[in-house]
């Protein structure tokens, strides 16, 4: 039953054009700008580590041809540009490109489909016209936001996608809202952009856990800013493209969308619901089997002088939820191992914790992980349902003389209910970072992204994260 009053707008789709177009700074709140930010520097140091991936380089490479005078940075690169939509192309694969960044529930990686939108959006801005600190978070936000609520529309989107990878979904739509609201656009040609974004939009799933997969982050944030754009040229089009069976309704069986609240004293979805920020590289689902296998390893190594007793180890089983692209008996590349439960429980046990090295062909392919990946069998509890608010992993390692040794996680660290310390946060950032950027320019960004309210031209960020020091910017650092 509709109240009259909640009916402040004829359809859904023009509903979400009024809050996209008339949201601004003013209603994020301290919680909001506080968690954005987080999200912001994880997501930049994500996608610092991915400009290393083979990956990355090949989509660079492609993108090359697209070079013009009109350029924005591509991140940890001094001396190479591309147009606005390549840039975003490039920086959005280089982010998913590890499966490093964020997690949202419902589930999507909310911020690196907008974040290297509206950064290589603001570049292309005239110098006469910066644009601040404060317009990227608002932007930013309204990009998150839009993605929340159209997953809201669908019940079945709060479990782990069967078959569209919602970052080619929804991504796509929060990139173009970001976009929209960064041009200032009014509110029919936000309508317009929410549809042109529309006709960009869905990847099939099957292409997780290949080189495919980063592409699907990339071209959201891409097809996002041009949806933007061509809306700007005044391209028209279906109206009510979120109300429709035949709109976003396309993407799901279960379609029921819903009138977002008024603009006063706005509501964000970010307030009720936190991210997952992950502390290695991998399908979030297997950071449950993470935790509880690297406490299995600790009982374990108490008992045997500190060296794990391989060749006692009969069984390993694992309850976890039935995610069937999870479920990856013998991984054979890098972007498989990411998506397995198995490799990362026998990597856990191993070596007792997980990283960026975990990954390493080298690692991949030693021997006692495929001894151990032999003995390891999967379970699929009826009560373990496949969302990440409620997942749990038991790892119970059986050894030869019939003893059992057994963990379960129920919230990993990193976890929305168990979120990471700001140190921590920053030390992956610096990890991450490190690599590729002067250490000047990483702290440049830490710093700039933790006064981003208060920075005068945003502009400062990509000087940063192309990778020059400091010394070229004491003009441009001015905190308002």
């Amino acid at each position: 039953m509709h109240h009259p009053c909640k009916m402040w707008a004829k359809t859904v789709t023009e509903n979400f054009a009024k809050v996209i177009h008339g949201l601004n700074a003013n209603q994020l709140t301290d919680q909001v700008i506080q968690r954005s930010k987080r999200m912001i520097l994880d997501t930049l140091g994500v996608g610092l580590l991915g400009t290393s991936t083979e990956v990355c380089h090949k989509v660079a490479q492609y993108s090359k041809i697209y070079s013009s005078d009109l350029s924005s940075t591509i991140w940890g690169h001094l001396d190479f540009q591309l147009p606005p939509l390549y840039a975003a192309f490039v920086n959005g694969v280089a982010v998913h490109s590890m499966d490093f960044d964020d997690t949202w529930h419902p589930a999507t990686h909310p911020s690196g489909v907008v974040l290297p939108a509206v950064i290589a959006l603001s570049e292309a801005f005239p110098q006469k016209k910066k644009i601040s600190g404060l317009d990227l978070l608002l932007a930013f936000n309204v990009g998150i936001e839009v993605q929340g609520r159209l997953l809201h529309f669908s019940r079945e989107a709060r479990n782990i996608p069967k078959r569209f990878h919602p970052p080619a979904v929804v991504g796509t739509m929060g990139s173009a809202a970001a976009c929209a609201k960064l041009l200032a656009l009014d509110q029919l040609e936000c309508k317009n952009a929410l549809a042109i974004a529309a006709s960009y939009a869905g990847a099939p799933l099957a292409n997780a856990a290949t080189q495919i997969k980063p592409l699907h982050v990339g071209n959201a944030a891409k097809h996002g800013l041009e949806a933007a754009c061509l809306a700007l040229q005044g391209l028209q089009g279906n109206q009510q493209i979120l109300d429709m069976e035949s709109g976003m309704g396309a993407f799901y069986t279960d379609y029921n969308p819903q009138a977002l609240p008024t603009l006063q004293s706005y509501p964000w979805l970010l307030d009720q619901q936190d991210v997952a920020i992950k502390r290695f590289p991998a399908h979030l689902a297997t950071h449950w089997v993470a935790d509880a296998a690297s406490s299995v390893r600790r009982k374990l190594v108490e008992n045997s002088e500190n060296s794990l007793p391989l060749d006692k180890i009969e069984k390993v089983i694992l309850k976890v939820p039935e995610v069937k692209y999870v479920n990856r008996p013998s991984p054979a590349s890098e972007h498989e191992a990411r998506h397995s439960f198995q490799f990362v429980a026998c990597s856990a046990l191993l070596d007792g914790s997980m990283s960026v090295q975990s990954f390493t062909s080298e690692n991949i392919h030693r021997p006692a992980l495929w001894e151990l990946l032999c003995k390891t069998q999967l379970e699929h509890p009826p009560d373990n349902t496949p969302s990440f608010d409620s997942l749990y992993c038991q790892v119970t390692v059986t050894l030869q003389d019939g003893n059992t040794i057994s963990d379960c996680c129920t919230t990993f660290y990193g976890h929305w209910r168990k979120p990471l310390k700001k140190e921590d946060l920053e030390k992956k950032f610096q990890s991450n970072a490190l690599g590729i950027l002067p250490t000047e320019a990483v702290e440049g960004i830490i710093e700039t992204v933790y006064n981003l309210e208060k920075v005068e031209d945003c502009s400062v960020l990509s000087t940063f994260l192309s990778g020059q020091s400091a010394r070229a910017l004491t003009e441009k650092l001015r905190f308002l």
